[in-house]
């Protein structure tokens, strides 16, 4: 099962790759030519984005090719503290490739792949231990960071992974929960919420002692925090406190288009209806943690629900490939308590966020049609 989805994945990058950008999988990092690039761009030639100024997959892209700060890369990297701290996927990829310049942006690709994988696994796990055909585990590929990091190769999609195997393995203190949480945080920053969610759940249970032992989860984290702090001298730019502001600004103040995208009041309705599907899944998140507030699952959903609606970053509420993907951990807990509790309308945040997704993906599906029908007609043509 986990296997074959990750072939699915694989297979659309392939055809999205060939179809739309020429064959140039670096096209996947989504590099802007608005923004200042390296001498040769880290590995020489790269795919650009005209009048763009990328997405932060093209950053994640430099901390693979320079993650231990030897070189100027980190010049070009955005807020290079932030980011750096997201360590784990860029050094899989740099180990992978032993360092090899011209592997790495391959082994970034093969790292992610390995994440869908793993993915899967863990959440085809949750569901046969609730009960549930093990098929049902495929839902994972439906969760907005999958689906965002399928098409920009940012770190979530890996984070989403880690809260599946954390889903997993919270039922009882093991070793392989203790690398989950060390991996999480070193993904994002935001897993430290994993790690607070079960030492939150450790004290209920009145495991101290398990909860003292499971805080060295951290110290990888903290170790890599403190290098960084002494390293990189440019402070990182920390996001306003603003307690529902944004949101309520992103309710009255809708994304503007440009006046050549088609359908634009369909792309507005989708914009609300996934706005609509993260606040119901924070309502979902609440309630589910007042029904059982001892469990796992539901501390870590309601501790990333307190922190969207608390620590906000200007128009993250606006664009869903932000917010989507920010909150994933959310939607996977409250996957779990659905596979749990026989409860699939828990699943319905995510499907209120996939039409946007969708949308978003359309030019590159068009492209791909495009891409096998013409050799198709035009063979029919010829005879």
């Amino acid at each position: 099962m986990a296997l074959s989805g990750t072939l699915v994945v694989c297979l659309w990058q392939f055809a999205t790759v060939h179809a739309n950008y020429n064959g140039d999988w670096t096209a996947l990092f989504s590099i802007g030519a608005l923004q200042r690039h390296p001498p040769q761009n880290a590995t020489g030639r790269v795919y650009l984005f005209a009048k763009s100024h990328g997405y932060d997959g093209q950053f994640y892209r430099y901390i693979a090719h320079d993650p231990f700060l030897r070189t100027d890369l980190k010049n070009y990297v955005d807020d290079a503290r932030l980011r750096y701290r997201r360590i784990l996927v860029p050094l899989l990829a740099y180990l992978l490739a032993g360092g090899r310049q011209a592997l790495i942006d391959q082994a970034y690709e093969l790292v992610f792949l390995l994440s869908i994988g793993l993915g899967i696994y863990w959440s085809c796990r949750i569901a046969q231990r609730a009960g549930l055909a093990a098929a049902w585990g495929l839902i994972f590929l439906a969760l907005p960071a999958v689906l965002i990091t399928a098409d920009r190769l940012v770190v979530d999609a890996t984070l989403a992974a880690l809260t599946a195997a954390f889903v997993y393995y919270s039922s009882a203190p093991s070793w392989k929960l203790f690398v989950v949480l060390a991996g999480a945080i070193l993904t994002r920053e935001t897993g430290f919420l994993l790690l607070l969610a079960y030492c939150c759940y450790l004290a209920w249970q009145k495991q101290i002692r398990w909860a003292g032992v499971f805080l060295l989860s951290s110290a990888p984290a903290l170790a890599w925090y403190g290098y960084l702090q002494w390293t990189i001298t440019v402070p990182s730019a920390h996001p306003p406190w603003l307690p529902f502001v944004t949101i309520v600004h992103a309710l009255g103040h809708p994304a503007r288009y440009a006046p050549t995208v088609p359908f634009v009041a369909a792309i507005h309705v989708a914009d609300y209806v996934a706005l609509g599907g993260a606040l119901l899944g924070f309502v979902f998140a609440i309630a589910s943690f007042a029904r059982r507030p001892g469990d796992p699952w539901r501390i870590a959903a309601v501790l990333f629900t307190i922190l969207g609606l608390s620590i906000v970053i200007p128009d993250q509420w606006i664009d869903v490939y932000s917010f989507g993907r920010y909150y994933t951990p959310i939607w996977v807990c409250l996957g779990g308590v659905a596979a749990q509790e026989r409860n699939p309308w828990l699943l319905l945040p995510i499907a209120m966020l996939l039409p946007r997704i969708v949308i978003q993906l359309a030019p590159q599906a068009i492209g791909i049609v495009h891409w096998i029908g013409h050799p198709i007609l035009s063979a029919i043509l010829s005879l």
